[in-house]
């Protein structure tokens, strides 16, 4: 159970990521909306919700799906420890970012 007394930081915390989310969407979408590109394009409904393109082997794909976890994990945690007292929504962006790129590059 949470102590009464953190509520407040934990309510803080929750809007402030909220916040770092929903701008960072608002941006990529006002910065296409400025370059006369629709906020949503095709390929973004294809990325989020369709079907999965993965045509590597079976074998080949759990050594590089653990490969993607062991180093998510690892950097995360450097990430952590190095620039952990730039805050929650900081570090949590620059760990989506690295992970983003991780399996981006591992995977697809």
């Amino acid at each position: 159970m949470v102590d009464p007394d953190k509520i407040g930081l934990i309510l803080w915390e929750v809007i402030t990521l909220l916040t770092v989310f929903f701008g960072g969407i608002g941006f990529v979408v006002l910065r296409r909306k400025a370059s006369g590109r629709p906020a949503f394009t095709e390929r973004d409904r294809q990325f989020f919700f369709g079907p999965r393109k993965i045509t590597v082997s079976r074998t080949k794909f759990l050594i590089n799906f653990s490969t993607a976890v062991f180093l998510c994990l690892s950097i995360n945690m450097l990430e952590f420890l190095i620039l952990g007292w730039l805050g929650p929504a900081l570090l949590t962006m620059l760990v989506l970012v690295t992970s983003m790129g991780i399996v981006d590059k591992l995977l697809f």
